[in-house]
């Protein structure tokens, strides 16, 4: 573990990856913004001291010293201050109509949909390792009804109960709901890659522990798949689908694990940068496209955790906008500053604490 961090390539892919994902985000705000009339101050790569730039007209463009992510500056958007800078300037974000306000907040959350979607099409057209279909027999144990049925190591599950089979979950769930009536199934195998007899089996309904009901082991083959760009597209959407619902999904996850009481530990594991960077570098050694596969999954990751109505966060300040655009009036702005730097302070503390379980994981502890 500790060469991934002692790899300079590893440290420059992460921060290129991490920038370019943030980059893309803040490139929505700042072309909305500017084709809605608003004034934009600065877009700048990187955070902290300046180390070069250009001024271009009246926008600031600007590397800084820390290169993770960036930001855009526009007039009358300061999350923390309560006295807003080009407060009643008709280019200012607060003089634009509320629709105008949120179509620059939502931009962000907008180009980092669309980079996941291109960076995972670019991965599926271009070809990349997955499953092929194929269900295997990877293992059959001792006594199982699986080896009195006559299954072997290598064997490809086709069909059961004339259900074609080509995901090793599907084949389990089905044995599974069998099992508990021990109702015989029966199996369409191929064996060096060619169908054998019928074989038929009874699931157990009380298997041994890690066995199973049939007593094998299955795995799903992967391979080399290259698809048409349609297909990659429609693969694309799926899978960012698949994210959005895995996000969606974790609070309930968490809390159904804190409040289980066995100190299992069977909760997810939630990761935050060093993690991240951990991941980008072993995953760079699969090549481009499964490279472009993880800046997909990340860049969907940063839209659905931005969007969320949390103070600091794009969702919290375009909550803070439709209630003015429904009750026709904006929230006091010393309460809205108050309530984005309480957010931004419990922001913080989360990653830290994110951060120091990334540092126990990585160190074993």
């Amino acid at each position: 573990m500790g060469a991934l961090f002692s790899d300079p390539r590893n440290v420059l892919l992460f921060l290129v990856t991490f920038t370019l994902i943030v980059a893309i985000h803040e490139l929505g705000h700042y072309a909305t913004a500017r084709a809605l009339g608003m004034q934009v101050l600065e877009f700048a790569i990187g955070f902290g001291p300046r180390l070069l730039g250009f001024r271009a007209g009246e926008i600031d463009y600007s590397v800084r010293a820390i290169p993770l992510g960036g930001y855009v500056r526009i007039l009358g958007q300061d999350d923390f201050a309560i006295q807003q800078e080009g407060e009643g300037h008709p280019r200012a974000f607060t003089s634009k109509p509320w629709w105008s306000q949120a179509i620059v907040l939502v931009s962000g959350v907008a180009m980092n949909v669309v980079l996941a979607l291109v960076a995972l099409t670019i991965a599926f057209v271009s070809g990349t390792t997955g499953p092929t279909g194929d269900v295997q027999i990877a293992e059959v144990m001792a006594h199982s009804p699986a080896e009195q049925a006559g299954l072997m190591k290598g064997d490809v599950v086709r069909a059961i109960d004339d259900r074609q089979i080509t995901r090793s979950g599907e084949l389990v769930n089905y044995v599974r709901q069998k099992a508990r009536t021990e109702t015989e199934v029966t199996l369409q195998i191929e064996r060096n890659g060619r169908p054998i007899p019928l074989v038929k089996a009874v699931p157990r309904k009380d298997p041994p522990e890690g066995e199973g009901p049939l007593g094998v082991r299955l795995e799903d083959v992967q391979g080399p798949i290259s698809v048409s760009l349609p297909e990659a597209v429609r693969q694309s959407i799926g899978l960012a689908g698949e994210v959005v619902g895995q996000i969606a999904a974790l609070p309930g996850q968490l809390l159904a694990s804190r409040g289980g009481g066995g100190g299992g530990g069977g909760g997810p594991e939630v990761g935050g940068p060093i993690q991240i960077f951990v991941v980008i570098a072993q995953i760079s050694q699969y090549g481009l496209s499964t490279y472009l596969k993880l800046v997909g999954v990340l860049s969907v990751n940063l839209a659905v955790l931005n969007i969320v109505p949390f103070p600091g966060l794009d969702g919290g300040r375009l909550f803070f906008v439709l209630v003015a655009g429904i009750f026709r009036k904006r929230l006091s702005p010393q309460l809205e500053a108050a309530i984005h730097a309480v957010g931004f302070v419990l922001l913080l503390a989360l990653l830290v604490v994110v951060s120091i379980s990334d540092i126990r994981r990585v160190v074993g502890g």
